[in-house]
């Protein structure tokens, strides 16, 4: 029984009022369930919550018990991008194995169309921009190996970003493309002649490193009933910023006021809508390992485009 189920998640007893199917996930089965506590009091004290109505919507993810890393390491990294304070984020309230079923238990932010779409967008720009620049630090990578949608995603940590993104991104890819017989001859080549020549591929960056998302297309953003945007599901990592770009500029679907109000918060390197296509290309090799051979033509594209 599903009250009995989330009670012993969140450890306190609750009943549940409603149960409806989120679609969007093509990982785990997603539901936003209406639930009343029985002691919202206490409730209120596990959560954090400063104030605990008797009635909440949760969103809650199930999948089979092997999961678990994959949500604990999105509930910790939903917890880094919140405690920069500059972008809405989910809290997360439990991420474990109950009844041989992995959970993971988030507050549920609705998603509404926003009154201006150039204003919601300027915002989320520059809070995006807000967000790396108050992330700073000088390591490269994360502290544990995480995962971009169900690919693990490997994090450990290199001497330099140009290492980083050659080694742990379009190295590991390339590698698990050709294990899985997804690479011709010419793709592989010209990955492996990217990756040789990443610092000079990357040059004119800043040696800056922010946290990032690490996933930022369309389905990970969204507009809360206010017009505030809000971040999902991420793959964080720290980085140079401009990998940020490599989803947004393929899936993000984000229009020009976005972008234009991030570089107004804060400008880019010159440059950077070249280097660009790097990045991309590592989102395009998931793909390409993730859903298979229709993405091959659009990986061998940007990486022809990367090396000309």
């Amino acid at each position: 029984m599903l009250a009995d189920t989330l009670s012993r998640l969140l450890d306190t007893p609750l009943a549940v009022i409603d149960q409806r199917p989120l679609g969007g996930g093509c990982i785990s089965e997603a539901s936003v369930v209406t639930v009343r506590w029985d002691d919202p009091q206490s409730w209120q004290k596990s959560s954090g919550l400063a104030a605990a109505e008797p009635q909440t919507q949760l969103l809650i993810k199930r999948n089979s018990a092997d999961m678990v890393s994959n949500f604990r390491c999105e509930a910790r990294g939903l917890q880094a991008l919140a405690d920069a304070n500059e972008i809405r984020i989910p809290q997360v309230y439990a991420a474990d194995v109950v009844d041989r079923q992995a959970f993971l238990a988030m507050e549920f932010i609705p998603n509404a169309a926003p009154r201006s779409s150039s204003q919601a967008f300027s915002r989320f720009g520059r809070q995006l921009a807000r967000l790396h620049r108050a992330t700073l630090g000088d390591s490269v990578g994360w502290p544990e190996d995480n995962y971009l949608g169900s690919a693990r995603q490997p994090n450990g940590a290199c001497s330099s970003w140009a290492e980083f993104f050659a080694t742990r991104r379009i190295g590991f890819q390339i590698r698990w493309a050709a294990d899985q017989g997804l690479v011709d001859a010419k793709l592989k080549s010209d990955c492996q002649r990217i990756i040789d020549r990443m610092e000079d591929l990357l040059s004119g960056r800043e040696e800056t490193l922010s946290l990032l998302h690490g996933d930022l297309w369309s389905g990970n953003y969204l507009f809360d009933t206010s017009g505030q945007p809000a971040l999902i599901d991420p793959a964080v990592y720290r980085g140079c910023r401009e990998a940020e770009w490599g989803m947004i500029k393929w899936f993000g679907s984000c229009p020009g006021d976005f972008e234009r109000a991030y570089v107004d918060e804060w400008p880019m390197a010159d440059g950077w809508q070249r280097r660009v296509a790097v990045y991309m290309l590592y989102h395009q090799l998931n793909h390409l390992n993730l859903f298979g051979p229709s993405y091959a033509s659009a990986c061998r594209r940007t990486a022809e485009q990367v090396l000309k």
